[in-house]
Parts: structure tokens; C-alpha cells; sequence
């Protein structure tokens, strides 16, 4: 059988190659587009939705070390909860409000790299800097998928008469590019006797003009 071809490749001048086709283009640039209407133009202000009322025996969030819970946000569906995902699970009010603190940074970083993509999304090749924030958004892009679906790992064999099919085979593609991305920048660090994998010459150019 042969082998799947990557669709990302490093050359040997550096770049790194984008082989899409304009189909595969046009999935990551609606999945980028979804995952823009969800982090939004602004970072929404703190209190916008409580976190749950705690027992009258649990511990006052107020005298917990760190940041003080009094007007903290709780995310408001699946989807947020995993992109803003509790850093002490075990203390939702103290998470809540260091995510109302951290937010804002954590939104601007996203919307930095979503420009990234969507800017370099038809170029034939993208450099380290680009790289790194596809990787980025294609990692959201799939929290954002894998919650929408309900993916785990006791997940049944892949059936194309599921009705989710179709999206879930996006969200495997997405997985795919990711891993490829990890892999192309991971060959470019040095190893522990400082040399660098010899970059791959691409066996023929960017597939743009394929449907």
C-alpha cells in the first residue's frame, strides 16, 4: 500500500511546505473562522457568569491561597470549559478567577495566530514563526472538535454510516496536520549532540490547482 503523502513538509532551503489541496484549504479555513466566532473580537469581562453557589461546608474560597474568588466566571458550555480548562480542579472557585485574570492574555495570543493562519492559509510555504502558530490554532481548533463530538479514547472503530461521520473525519484531519507540524518543527531542534535532521526535498510542488 502506498504510502499517505504529507502535507507538510520541510524543504532544504528551510521552508516549510504546505501540500494542500484548495479543498483542504477551505475545511482549515472554516474550522479557523469557527474557532474565531468562539474566542470573539473581545475577551469578555469578568462576572459575566457565576461560578456555582459552593455548599455551606465548603472551604471560603476568599481565605484560599492565591486570588480571591469573589466575582470569578465559570465557563459557560463544554467547549469553553475545555478551551479555558481549570487549572485546580479540585477548587473551581479559585480556577474560575484565575481564568477571569489570565483570559484576556490567553484570547490575544489566539487571535495573534488565528491572523497568522488565516494571512498564510493559500501560500505554497510558511517559515518556523507561521508554523508555530498553525500548531497552535490546530490544537484549539481540535479541543473544539473532540468536545463537539464526544471524542475519548473507548471511542467505537470509525463507522461511515454514523451521522458524524463527515465531522469526524475532519477532526481526524486535523489531527493529522497537527502531528505533522510537531514533527517538521521538532526536526529542526538540535539533538543532544546538537545536530539538526536533514530537511526533505519535496517530491513535487503544492497541490492549489487540485479540487
Amino acid at each position: 500500500m502506498r504510502e499517505m503523502r504529507r502535507s507538510v513538509v520541510r524543504l532544504s532551503d528551510g521552508a516549510i511546505l504546505l501540500r494542500m489541496t484548495r479543498n483542504e484549504r477551505a475545511i482549515v479555513r472554516a474550522l479557523v473562522g469557527d474557532l474565531r466566532t468562539i474566542i470573539g473580537d473581545e475577551t469578555p469581562a469578568p462576572g459575566v457568569s457565576q461560578v456555582a453557589d459552593q455548599a455551606d461546608d465548603s472551604p471560603d474560597p476568599q481565605a484560599a491561597d492565591g486570588p480571591a474568588a469573589a466575582g470569578a466566571t465559570a465557563p459557560a458550555d463544554a467547549v469553553l470549559e475545555r478551551l479555558y480548562p481549570d487549572v485546580r480542579p479540585d477548587d473551581p472557585a479559585w480556577s474560575a478567577t484565575f481564568r477571569d485574570l489570565v483570559r484576556g492574555d490567553l484570547d490575544d495570543g489566539r487571535r495573534r495566530n488565528m491572523a497568522v493562519v488565516e494571512a498564510s492559509i493559500d501560500a505554497p510555504t510558511v517559515d518556523d514563526r507561521q508554523a508555530e502558530a498553525w500548531l497552535h490554532v490546530l490544537n484549539d481548533v481540535r479541543l473544539v472538535l473532540g468536545t463537539r463530538l464526544g471524542v475519548t479514547e473507548d471511542d467505537a472503530p470509525f463507522d461511515p454510516e454514523d451521522p458524524g461521520a463527515a465531522a469526524k473525519v475532519v477532526y481526524a484531519y486535523a489531527g493529522l496536520l497537527e502531528e505533522q507540524f510537531v514533527e517538521v518543527l521538532a526536526d529542526a531542534l538540535p539533538d543532544a549532540d546538537g545536530d539538526i535532521a536533514p530537511a526533505l526535498d519535496a517530491d513535487e510542488g503544492p497541490d492549489t490547482d487540485r479540487p
